[in-house]
């Protein structure tokens, strides 16, 4: 006598097609729940100036995901040329600003604002300018590991919590004309720390010394 039931290559089947179509409605349903920002007339809507648009590139996830800085191993990459566009955009509309600091955030982690800061210090500083770039994510800022400095670094949280001075936490990068501030000891509460008017100081000591700020801040919405 055969075998009746289960039948295998019917089970395998119904399997194989609701996988399928399971696997459909989950990338739909995540596209319908983030959207994003598909274009820059989405943003101009808002009466938002969009200075540059910048492109996506499969070296620029290799350079991050090495720990590497994409203006400065690969110089000709188009997202670069962007980066570019984007310096010079800046460069214009802070011509009657009263700060050179800039803020740059994301709704959401993994969204590129470290990369966008990292690689926008470095073509700032190739051009001329003098530029210090911020890590104020003081949970999970990482831009120490692109920069070569060790966990026990002093940082931001080391000026606003343990009195450290300015000179103990800039790292000297090597690229001409840029500094880096690493977050420092991550502390129990960082949002506490940038209350204190010491993080305004600081700011106005950075300003008096450098041409452009870059603020690499945490996640808006995270």
């Amino acid at each position: 006598l055969g075998r009746v039931s289960p039948n295998r290559n019917r089970t395998l089947g119904i399997n194989l097609i609701l996988g399928t179509f399971l696997g459909i409605a989950l990338v739909l349903l995540r596209a319908w729940l983030r959207p994003g920002i598909r274009s820059t007339e989405e943003i101009e809507a808002f009466d938002l100036p969009v200075f540059a648009t910048v492109n996506f590139s499969k070296q620029a996830k290799e350079a991050n995901k090495n720990k590497k800085i994409l203006a400065m191993t690969d110089p000709t990459d188009l997202t670069i040329e962007a980066f570019r566009s984007l310096r010079t955009s800046l460069h214009f509309g802070m011509l009657d600003a009263a700060s050179s600091s800039i803020a740059i955030s994301s709704g959401a982690p993994a969204s590129g604002k470290s990369f966008t800061s990292m690689n926008l210090a470095v073509v700032s500083a190739l051009a001329g300018q003098k530029v210090c770039l911020v890590d104020c994510d003081m949970r999970r800022g990482h831009l120490r590991k692109f920069f070569d400095a060790s966990k026990k670094t002093p940082g931001l949280s080391s000026y606003l919590s343990d009195g450290s001075s300015l000179k103990d936490i800039l790292v000297k990068s090597e690229v001409e004309g840029l500094d880096v501030i690493c977050a420092g000891p991550y502390p129990p509460n960082p949002s506490e720390l940038l209350m204190r008017p010491k993080f305004a100081e600081l700011l106005s000591e950075l300003n008096q010394s450098y041409d452009l700020i870059l603020l690499d801040c945490p996640p808006a919405l995270a």
